[in-house]
């Protein structure tokens, strides 16, 4: 046992005992010889104990207690009978554990977990955490072990697995516990895999084939033993072959004859079953083949028809076009892969499943594969790409960022507020609209959307709300955007009441505008039943006349007819609204519509400003006008080819990493596009446009292929040209996962023109691995092979890894343990235990420093003692009724005291009376 200090440099401040000590002895003595020295040693002791406080007094003590951290491997790898001889091994341990020994428990298998921590007790409960069994992370096991291990005991680790690690970094682990000078102790839990009879190693096919050609599908199935075996072989879900198979002990391949019909990516599955098998996890596996064949494009379709137009030309043109709804894009990067090229027609954002968001960029990023947006009122910014993973895949930009283009506008909402608009919109099974308490009112939704919708617009915007029921209230007046506050608070007094007459909500709008001298003039109505009067078809014409458009939103089926022809004269848009909560997202998008120059409606021929094959043979002759288009914003490293006449991109490409998208800003469905659609060339424009895109394939160049090698997967490359290899060319690849995750990889060249990367235990899934060949920055060629992980190494290994647990016991100096007694032996080198006293040396400071005043201070003998011991029984007596000789004491007292300070009465000494007590204690 000695002293350590924390702060050692604080030992200097002893060096001011010596002036401490030269000055007390060297200074005229008060005290009495016994008294000083008391006093010197005290503050002596004092001062250093203060010091030692400060530097952070230690006292290291040597300790003996052991502290084990138990490392049980629960994967699947290890059989139940192998984990319970583990948790046996545990118990008979801890039953020979001495009193101040401790121990922990980590059960891990990909991840680790604390079953128990650092503890003395000694029985040990089943063991309840449940890790993910799929891998064996012993790396992970071996650093939370080490974590739970505490600075002040000695140390072991007690590894009980098969040795069979498929995921984590072990090497990594066992330094840390080298530089703690941890030793790792292992128990082999290799009893083998029991009842697992047969599994399918691999399924090989071709990198690549054409379509209808015949390839071999190769299957390769190890067996425990000779055994009867039925093996099946799927073409994605449907059964190819299937056939009884002898297996023998060993490994052994099954061909398959397969006619390939279909061009993408084909899955093929095989799979074995064998009686009595009951580890069926590698009972199967699959390969991707990628059959070429005439292109095949992916044309998703936000309205129904408005692709119609496009996917003739391309039927024409033999690109083979699969027209779907939104909600059918393929929701994985491998079923994507099978189409060479994907075109969103007039498509919102929305309306594409969520994983669109990640696989569409990613299919043209890293397979070089093609994107084409076709505009119209839900596509673009209008179509909420704005901000998006797409948006970042196009050559625009969904919002114009230039707001000087921007028109201002002069937007006036008229808002039904009769009676009917009172009821609630959440009553009954089917959302009718019938009052019930605790609803909300539709009017009361159409305020919020009127809200939502005006805070899109600019402070120069003008902005007005009239109300009406039989008559018009102006809400707010036409002007200057006011603030949301302001408007939220001129709404609150709007009430349902009174009947419907749409025509002077419509008259008051009309009027207020005409004395606006905005560039765009616009009229939201909403209203939900039939209103008085005539069909106000008039009315919509004369605002046509004077520039200004109306739009209709219906918040009631019996409505229809008349809004629909109301919004169709008067040039904006009807929308039938089943849901009033629809209704401020419709307000929303109808705003962006008309406020964000995302939608230019007007007359133009469109302005040649580049050149493109996209164009080719299309620039002679003059161009058909269109009537409008969404406004977007060139990207800097965008190609624009054609544009409007203020400036804006109707046409733009770009190249997006391996792949090209092509943005085209106007419709195909006929109403931005009406004399488009109907030219004689818009056949070969739709084809060319589209066909700019398609992936370039340099025919044998490269020749990409993958295959599964133990616990890893190997991606090969050759490279030749003319059947000569080709050696001084760098080969890079991209795996993609199905989720869109991407891992880049360099592959080495192992032999002239042959290129090998490995990718240790991946996890288990489909993943598309773009290959790029390339010389000196030229890209000499490109291809994408489909790779396959079935299952995960867990279930792919048969055997354990004994030489794995003696190597991690011999770089720690652990040992390799048979028996449980020697768990917690003690003979590893001893531990000190540092613990501080700067509290305690503070507190003794704080005892210190009254002892020292004291001894310096007050001066007491012995007839002191002897008079206060006589005192203390009188008090007790007198404590009712005092006693004269109390008095008499007490006036002594007072005149020894003024003897003391000076002569303050006319009694001398000689007159004191002779039974004064002995001379009391006094404070110096």
């Amino acid at each position: 046992m000695y002293l350590s200090f924390i702060y050692p440099f604080v030992l200097v401040l002893l060096v001011l005992l010596v002036p401490l000590w030269w000055l007390a002895l060297g200074a005229p003595r008060r005290l009495a010889r016994g008294r000083f020295w008391a006093s010197l040693l005290l503050r002596t002791a004092l001062f250093t104990v203060l010091i030692g406080s400060l530097a952070g007094t230690q006292l290291v003590q040597r300790v003996s207690n052991l502290t084990t951290v138990f490392l049980v491997d629960s994967s699947d790898s290890v059989a139940p009978a192998a984990r319970a001889a583990a948790e046996t091994f545990i118990r008979q341990a801890l039953d020979t554990m001495p009193v101040d020994d401790r121990a922990a428990i980590v059960v891990f298998g990909e991840n680790a977990l604390v079953e128990r921590a650092p503890s003395l007790e000694r029985g040990l409960r089943r063991l309840e955490s449940v890790p993910v069994a799929a891998r064996t992370n012993i790396g992970a096991a071996l650093e939370l072990g080490l974590a739970l291990l505490p600075g002040d005991t000695q140390k072991r680790l007690v590894l009980l697995s098969d040795g069979g690690e498929n995921a984590g970094e072990v090497q990594r682990a066992l330094d840390f516990a080298r530089a703690r000078g941890v030793g790792v102790d292992v128990v082999s839990l290799a009893t083998g895999t029991g009842a697992d009879l047969a599994q399918v190693d691999e399924v090989r096919v071709p990198s690549e084939a054409r379509e209808g050609q015949t390839v071999n599908v190769d299957v390769t199935v190890s067996a425990q033993a000779a055994t009867a075996a039925t093996l099946r072989l799927k073409a994605g879900s449907v059964i190819v072959s299937e056939q009884t198979v002898q297996l023998t002990a060993g490994r052994q391949t099954f061909s398959f004859p397969v006619l390939t019909e279909t061009a993408g990516f084909s899955r093929y599955t095989a799979e074995i079953e064998v009686l009595n098998d009951e580890r069926r996890q590698n009972n199967q596996a699959s390969a991707l083949l990628n059959v070429t064949g005439e292109p095949r494009v992916l044309v998703i379709e936000g309205v129904k028809g408005d692709a119609q137009n496009l996917a003739a030309a391309l039927t024409a043109a033999k690109m083979n076009p699969e027209v779907v709804p939104p909600a059918s894009l393929p929701p994985t990067l491998a079923a994507l892969a099978s189409y060479d090229a994907v075109v969103l027609v007039n498509t919102h954002a929305g309306a594409l499943p969520a994983s669109a968001m990640q696989t569409l960029p990613a299919y043209v990023r890293e397979l070089g594969r093609g994107l084409v947006m076709v505009g119209g009122d839900r596509g673009f910014g209008v179509g909420g790409y704005n901000k998006t993973a797409i948006e970042a895949a196009l050559p625009v930009d969904m919002e114009v960022k230039d707001t000087s283009r921007r028109p201002d506008v002069a937007l006036v909402f008229v808002l039904d507020k009769s009676g009917s608009m009172a009821a609630c919109h959440c009553a009954g099974p089917n959302m009718q609209n019938t009052r019930q308490d605790g609803g909300v009112q539709k009017v009361d939704i159409g305020k919020d959307a009127i809200i939502q919708a005006s805070a899109l617009l600019r402070d120069q915007d003008h902005v007005g709300v009239v109300a009406f029921d039989d008559a018009p209230d102006w809400v707010v007046q036409t002007q200057r955007k006011p603030s949301s506050d302001a408007l939220l608070a001129a709404l609150k007094g709007v009430t349902p009441d009174g009947t419907t007459n749409v025509r002077e909500g419509l008259l008051a709008a009309k009027a207020s505008l005409e004395k606006t001298d905005a560039t765009v003039k616009h009229i939201i109505l909403l209203t939900d039943g039939w209103s008085s009067g005539s069909d106000n078809l008039d009315l919509a014409r004369a605002l046509q006349d004077e520039g200004i458009t109306l739009s209709t939103v219906a918040a009631g089926g019996g409505s229809a007819p008349f809004l629909e022809n109301l919004a169709n004269t008067g040039g904006g848009r009807y929308y039938a609204v089943e849901n009033m909560e629809d209704v401020p997202q419709i307000f929303v998008e109808e705003t962006i519509r008309i406020a964000g120059a995302y939608v230019i409606e007007q007359t133009f021929v469109p302005i040649l400003s580049g050149d493109s094959p996209i164009l080719s043979g299309l620039t002679n002759g003059g161009w058909p006008q269109l009537l409008g288009y969404n406004g977007t914003e060139a990207k800097d490293t965008a190609q624009v080819i054609l544009q409007a006449p203020d400036g804006y991109p109707l046409l733009a490409q770009w190249q997006y990493g391996l792949g090209r998208s092509v943005a085209w800003t106007s419709d195909f469905k006929g109403q931005w596009g009406r004399d488009l659609v109907t030219w004689d060339q818009f056949a070969r424009f739709g084809a060319q446009l589209v066909a700019w895109t398609l992936p370039r394939r340099e025919a044998g160049l490269i020749s990409g292929a993958t295959r599964t090698a133990g616990l890893s997967s190997v991606i090969t490359a050759q490279l030749q040209n003319e059947g000569q290899p080709i050696t001084d060319a760098q080969v890079n690849g991209v795996v993609v996962g199905a989720d869109g995750s991407q891992q880049e990889i360099t592959l080495r060249q192992i032999a002239p023109g042959e290129f090998q990367a490995t990718l240790p235990s991946p996890v288990t899934g489909s993943y598309l691995v773009q290959l790029t060949a390339s010389r000196n920055g030229e890209l000499l060629g490109s291809e994408t092979v489909g790779l396959v992980v079935p299952y995960s190494p867990e279930y792919r290994q048969r055997e354990a890894n004994p030489a794995l647990l003696e190597a991690i016991a011999t770089s720690t100096n652990g040992q390799v343990l048979t028996t449980a007694a020697d768990v917690f032996r003690h003979d590893l080198a001893a531990v000190r235990r540092a613990r501080e006293i700067g509290l305690f040396l503070l507190l003794l400071a704080a005892l210190l420093l009254p002892l020292d005043i004291a001894v310096r201070r007050l001066g007491v003998r012995r007839q002191d003692l002897a008079a206060l011991r006589g005192m203390l029984p009188q008090r007790r007596a007198t404590v009712t009724a005092p006693s004269a000789p109390i008095f008499g004491a007490l006036q002594r007292a007072k005149a020894r005291a003024n003897t003391r300070i000076g002569p303050a009465n006319d009694v001398t000494p000689s007159e004191q009376p002779s039974t004064l007590p002995p001379r009391r204690a006094r404070v110096e």
